[in-house]
């Protein structure tokens, strides 16, 4: 769906994403760590480790499973290139939260409990403004919330997408 011209999709799901990752006085539920004064240098070296939430070695079997299934380990990105260190940088720096506020169609935003980037309790202040936003805060479950708990992922997505048609049918 395009964010300029929200007519081209019925909804949006956003899994664990905080529309604004630099933490301020207004907004404490951004990237754990980012704020005004280390903008500039903290993804200098990539994503760091913020030794907080679940531990990524427990996402570890999930990945596994996922590289069994495609044949061999999915391309990740090297964090550290500079031009994904640039596109990082000037994602971090955005603030999408206007955009959830207007967006006039149902909006799902799932969340990891123990997610290892920023509070759990971005999905509901990020929704709280929009009258067609839900939050869903999955347990047991960090950043790659569908790796983690792939079954109760799947059922909240669903249960999301159905409850669209049945109103859309309507």
């Amino acid at each position: 769906m395009n964010a300029h011209n929200p007519a081209q999709g019925k909804a949006i799901v956003i899994v664990d994403q905080t529309p604004k990752m630099l933490n301020s006085p207004d907004w404490p539920y951004g990237f754990y760590g980012y704020n005004a004064t280390n903008a500039g240098t903290f993804f200098a070296n990539g994503v760091p480790s913020t030794g907080r939430g679940r531990d990524w070695a427990k996402s570890a079997a999930a990945v596994a499973r996922l590289t069994e299934r495609l044949g061999g380990p999915p391309a990740f990105r090297d964090m550290a290139a500079p031009e994904t260190i640039k596109l990082l940088n000037d994602h971090a720096l955005q603030d999408w939260r206007d955009v959830v506020d207007r967006i006039a169609r149902p909006v799902l935003m799932i969340a990891g409990r123990d997610s290892q980037l920023w509070p759990c309790e971005h999905a509901e202040a990020a929704i709280a403004a929009n009258p067609f936003g839900r939050a869903v805060i999955i347990e047991d479950s960090g950043h790659t919330v569908s790796f983690d708990q792939p079954d109760r992922f799947n059922d909240v997505l669903l249960e999301f997408l159905r409850t669209q048609r049945e109103t859309l049918d309507r």
